[in-house]
């Protein structure tokens, strides 16, 4: 029995593993005014059978985006706040199996995340709602319980929220702000993640 055991837990449908990721995205219809984003994520991954893993993730992105401030007196200026978000996520990824030196994998998968602005000039402001996301990567194994890889990974944000677009303030210091509206928008991630098998 032992023997059997053994020989079963090689199999690759029972592995798991770790993976630490990190890249920098753009934003799409809406969310193409934010800037500078990042994204790090820490995944969990289960093998389902050969060729399919079970994902789990979470996820932080960080960004920000400019706004116009017109203040009642003073010269015209501009803030740059702060959007950022933290998902869970739970997805299933296909990985090929075929004798190449790189594997390459399909995944896709749904979550929850919390979002929230931080400024200085006007008050901060939080949210949730639904992600999904799609991925694609690309595999080198370095070793039986090691690999590196690169990745594609677009986040689609089926909300209704807003982005402040121009702030006004008057001289009692009472604040006005104009927004853009989003809906269905999308920020596209690429970057590299190191994996670590872990049984």
């Amino acid at each position: 029995m032992f023997s059997i055991n053994a020989i079963f837990a090689q199999g690759r449908y029972r592995e798991m593993s770790i993976t630490g990721a990190g890249s920098y995205g753009t934003g799409l219809i809406g969310f193409d005014r934010l800037k500078n984003i990042n994204e790090f994520s820490l995944i969990y991954s289960y093998w389902l059978n050969d060729t399919s893993t079970l994902d789990v993730s979470i996820n932080y992105i960080m960004s920000e985006y400019k706004v116009d401030v017109f203040e009642t007196g003073k010269p015209d200026t501009e803030t740059t706040p702060g959007w950022e978000s933290l998902s869970g996520t739970v997805g299933v990824r296909y990985q090929p199996d075929w004798d190449f030196f790189l594997d390459f994998g399909f995944g896709a998968g749904i979550g929850y995340e919390g979002w929230w602005v931080k400024s200085d000039v006007f008050e901060d402001r939080r949210g949730d709602g639904p992600v999904y996301y799609l991925l694609m990567d690309v595999e080198y194994p370095i070793r039986e319980w090691l690999s590196v890889g690169v990745y594609v990974e677009p986040f689609y944000y089926p909300l209704n929220e807003r982005l402040e677009t121009r702030v006004d303030i008057d001289r009692s210091g009472n604040v006005d702000a104009d927004y853009d509206k989003l809906k269905n928008s999308w920020i596209v991630v690429g970057g590299g993640w190191v994996r670590v098998r872990i049984y």
